[in-house]
């Protein structure tokens, strides 16, 4: 049986311990030190701190460089007026003037000498270190956060912009040429058939109309009035019915904020005029799916495969929009197998785009 009296038990559990422990005598003299203490405070041997001045040694300044009077000196109560004290955050001094972050107690003891106190202090370096690895996490999780927002603000502010110019295309110049073709209509029909400028009414006749034409396809370019009247299904039912091969979709009936509809209309516009242009398909299908975290929209075809995503241009400008709103875009084509262009966007717990 163990005899928690043996001279040995104490060097040995005071040796086994992962905490640094010092004893400060009634002089204030370093009197004793564990190995790792010694190893904390940066020496190589116990014997290089025993005797001297613990204050002036371990704790004679803060970490900026400037003193500790010994008056404010935590460490010094307990031998000054008895009371055990505790601090989660401080620094000691090692050997070779560095400072080391520590947590400390210290209790005072009765010695036949006078009033001596006991330290137990534990090197908080990883937990510091662990710590700033933390809030520079978090930093650069909110510095993403916020250029995602500022993307997302980026792409809002331009389809509003967008809007605004389909709508003044719309009640400006192209309501004026609808009244140009009426008033030219209404000349060409009052002008007598021998006249000679009658042929020239019905050319700039033709030509009004093939400018109002011009601008429908341009307001529609900019920002389709269908996706802010009848949302995205509708608007994707418009376009695949203006494809040059056949397009089966399924797509809900589900609205969702404008500039979410905005990106993922011209994610299957941008997919199927490549398809009309490169891929040589038979036929396309158009899907959209919203689980209430997630709006994921899928274009496949089965062309000849082998496209992809340029920075900048087509599929690829349209990544740029989805990664705006914290989303990603795929392109999986494979030669002969047909392409599926992918998008997904994160939604909000309300179904709104995430900025």
């Amino acid at each position: 049986m163990l005899d928690a009296s043996s001279p040995e038990l104490l060097p040995a559990l005071l040796g086994s311990l992962g905490d640094g422990v010092y004893v400060v005598s009634p002089d204030g003299t370093v009197a004793f030190v564990n190995p790792a203490g010694t190893a904390i405070l940066g020496y190589d041997d116990a014997a290089q701190l025993l005797g001297r001045d613990s204050h002036s040694t371990i704790h004679a300044h803060r970490r900026d460089g400037s003193p500790y009077p010994e008056e404010q000196c935590p460490l010094l109560r307990p031998r000054q007026t008895g009371e055990a004290v505790q601090v989660d955050d401080d620094w000691f001094i090692r050997r070779d003037g560095s400072m080391v972050p520590v947590a400390y107690s210290s209790a005072p003891f009765e010695t036949a000498a006078g009033r001596a106190a006991v330290v137990v202090f534990r090197d908080m370096t990883s937990r510091l270190r662990a710590e700033q690895s933390r809030l520079q996490a978090e930093a650069e999780r909110a510095h993403a956060a916020e250029l995602v927002a500022s993307r997302r603000r980026l792409v809002e502010a331009a389809d509003a912009e967008r809007r605004r110019l389909g709508r003044d295309l719309h009640d400006g110049a192209q309501q004026r040429l609808v009244n140009v073709v009426i008033d030219l209509q209404m000349a060409l029909a009052e002008a007598p058939s021998s006249e000679e400028s009658r042929p020239l009414v019905a050319a700039a006749l033709d030509e009004a109309r093939a400018a109002i034409e011009d601008l429908r396809e341009l307001s529609t370019g900019l920002h389709p009035s269908i996706l802010a009247n009848r949302g995205l299904r509708g608007a994707i039912v418009a376009l695949t019915a203006r494809a040059p091969l056949p397009v089966t979709f399924a797509v809900p009936d589900t609205r969702l904020p404008a500039s979410v509809e905005a990106a993922c209309y011209y994610v299957v516009a941008e997919a199927l005029t490549n398809i009309a242009k490169h891929a040589v398909a038979s036929e396309a299908h158009v899907a959209v799916a919203v689980d209430g975290r997630h709006v994921v929209v899928a274009v496949t075809d089965d062309g000849r495969g082998g496209a992809q995503a340029v920075p900048g241009r087509g599929l690829g400008g349209l990544h740029d929009r989805v990664a705006a709103f914290g989303g990603s875009l795929d392109v999986l084509s494979r030669p002969g197998e047909g392409t599926t262009v992918r998008a997904t966007i994160p939604l909000d717990e309300d179904g709104s785009g995430r900025a």
